[in-house]
């Protein structure tokens, strides 16, 4: 008897040990604060709502999400949060959906999951780092490869917030057109615990990120204003200043070329989904019918 109890004690230590070690995400109270929209960009907010326990014993949040200019606040969906893996779980409707794994903050370098946005598509952790957010707390930061051998289309997630390219959107550019979401502030209780330090040369400011040291400030050099549209058969850039090359990449990554801004090209695809950068980072997705 005593050998099974002692196991039984370690087992439940090193449950504790797990679950110190690991930064949760969801709680109540807390606000992640973001711009989405493309090039039509618009500030947004989500917040956990509201618990709902299972009845197999798994607590789900429902997080809400509001757009500003928006009179009602919307449904961004139920999320579960696995504190012995480390995983964040992500379900569209309690009853009918089996979930989809959105993060998982225990993956090493060379560990592979699945895109939570794309179940075609895999994507890669590069890198796992200490990161510290704006009030000292310490956590770790994966870098993750969207595309493999594609540096233009990576990004990074906090264990504790989520991902930088959004507050609850990993890899969301990777398949959802016209999505492309950017993360601002992160808030708990009113009180700011990670600042994104948008650069709204570009990017509208989040009203909700008023604390913020950095946001706002980076105005130093005019930005890119402007986009690629679909022209009798071309691509062509509309807007001033023109970006001297904008190069193009099919959805898995391979390049299509680079080609300069002032001027129109045949567009290279015959089809499907197509992802421009341009040099100041930013991405732009084009559908071609």
């Amino acid at each position: 008897m005593r050998p099974t109890i002692l196991m039984f004690i370690l087992g439940v230590a090193q449950l504790a040990e797990a679950q110190q070690d690991y930064l949760p995400m969801l709680a109540q109270g807390r606000t992640w604060c973001g711009i989405e929209g493309g090039w039509v960009p618009t500030p947004v907010t989500y917040w956990v709502e509201g618990d709902t326990l299972l009845p197999d014993s798994t607590l789900w949040h429902r997080l809400a999400i509001q757009y500003e200019g928006s009179a009602n606040a919307g449904f961004a969906g139920w999320f579960h949060e696995d504190l012995e893996a480390g995983q964040v779980w992500n379900r569209w409707d309690l009853d009918l959906d089996e979930g989809t794994l959105w993060f998982d903050f225990n993956l090493q370098p060379g560990d592979v999951m699945v895109a939570p946005n794309c179940d075609w598509a895999n994507i890669t952790c590069l890198a796992v780092e200490p990161f510290t957010w704006t009030d000292g707390t310490v956590s770790r930061r994966l870098t993750m490869e969207l595309m493999p051998g594609n540096t233009e289309f990576v990004e990074h997630w906090i264990e504790g917030i989520g991902s930088e390219n959004g507050p609850m959107g990993p890899a969301a550019y990777l398949c959802l057109a016209d999505w492309d979401p950017l993360a601002a502030c992160f808030m708990e209780g009113g009180a700011l615990r990670h600042d994104f330090a948008l650069d709204t040369t570009w990017l509208p400011s989040h009203p909700g990120c008023t604390d913020t040291v950095v946001v706002n400030q980076l105005n130093e050099q005019p930005g890119l204003s402007g986009s690629l549209v679909v022209d009798k058969g071309r691509l062509r850039w509309i807007g001033h200043p023109v970006p001297e090359t904008i190069a193009l990449y099919d959805i898995l990554g391979r390049s299509l070329g680079s080609f300069p801004g002032i001027s129109s090209w045949p567009i290279p695809a015959t089809g499907g989904l197509l992802i421009a950068t341009l040099p100041d980072g930013r991405r732009q997705k084009i559908r071609i019918d």
